[in-house]
């Protein structure tokens, strides 16, 4: 089923490059400038790299900038990479630490606004709007899919069933009771929703009103998408994030589902060759099918 997507805020959306490099410009150097005053281990990197906020002139100074790496968040653990002293902090989230000690991030209030207008948009992007019922089973733990999602529903003003995963036979029916519009999940868990109504005797595609799918937190192929939308007879969405950089909301996919916007008036893309550490800005045009500036 498809679903006419919009723009939230289009002014910003539909930017063009000389506006979204304009805004790009000044929240780089603010950004660098608080963290070379704020955080110790950026203004000892930076003093060592030669280099001080004044240096950030252009986008492209951002190739002088060191790199942070995974372990510079395991050594700073929990706040030493803060900016702000933790009385301004409102919200807490953390990985798995599986992989070692976990990696915490903080969020100010202002954080947690801007992220919940970024996830907004994405949702605008995938045609979601006021009065659908998005019924979310992704964790609400220090995981940030689910408070992400719930906050970004929200700020959008649609209703949001905080599920969470498992109990998936109570799913299906909350699905229907509630006439969900759209699902919020992992790929693989959007599958096993579909395949339990089915053995409930419950058809997704034609008893429940879900005709939007909103997916991440892993990989997943376009095999599997088209698996998905044929299912639940629904237009799904590719959305993309990780922790440091708020969490989901980072970007999405439009309804030609070739390839992520990101909301590039919060996130320069640079991209890095894993052998010398070369790094190039990417910058790009603007997608021929919904017009959103597009890196």
């Amino acid at each position: 089923m498809l679903v006419k997507p919009y723009m939230l805020q289009p002014s910003i959306e539909s930017a063009s490059r000389e506006e979204i490099e304009k805004i790009q410009l000044e929240r780089l150097r603010l950004t660098v400038k608080r963290a070379y005053e704020y955080v110790p281990l950026y203004r000892k990197r930076m003093k060592e790299a030669g280099i001080s906020p004044e240096d950030i002139k252009s986008l492209e100074d951002i190739r002088r900038l060191p790199f942070t790496f995974k372990d510079d968040l395991r050594r700073e653990y929990p706040f030493g990479l803060l900016a702000v002293p933790l009385s301004e902090v409102l919200e807490v989230h953390a990985s798995s630490g599986t992989t070692g000690r976990p990696t915490v991030v903080a969020y100010t209030r202002r954080d947690l606004e801007n992220w919940a207008e970024l996830m907004a948009r994405t949702f605008a992007a995938g045609g979601l709007a006021r009065g659908d019922v998005l019924y979310s089973t992704l964790n609400y733990h220090w995981f940030t899919g689910g408070l992400g999602f719930h906050y970004g529903a929200m700020r959008l003003g649609a209703t949001i069933v905080p599920a969470g995963p498992g109990y998936t036979r109570r799913h299906v029916q909350m699905i229907r009771d509630l006439g969900a519009t759209a699902l919020a999940a992992v790929p693989n868990y959007a599958i096993r929703l579909a395949e339990t109504a089915l053995e409930m005797g419950v058809d997704p595609a034609h008893d429940t009103g879900v005709r939007l799918g909103f997916f991440g937190a892993e990989m997943w192929s376009e095999e599997m998408r088209r698996r998905i939308n044929r299912l639940w007879d629904m237009d799904s969405y590719d959305v993309y994030g990780m922790s440091e950089l708020y969490g989901p909301g980072t970007a999405v996919d439009c309804h030609f589902h070739d390839g992520l916007h990101v909301w590039e008036d919060h996130y320069l893309v640079e991209v890095v060759d894993p052998k010398d550490r070369g790094a190039t800005r990417a910058g790009g045009g603007r997608c021929p099918g919904c017009h959103a500036t597009n890196p």
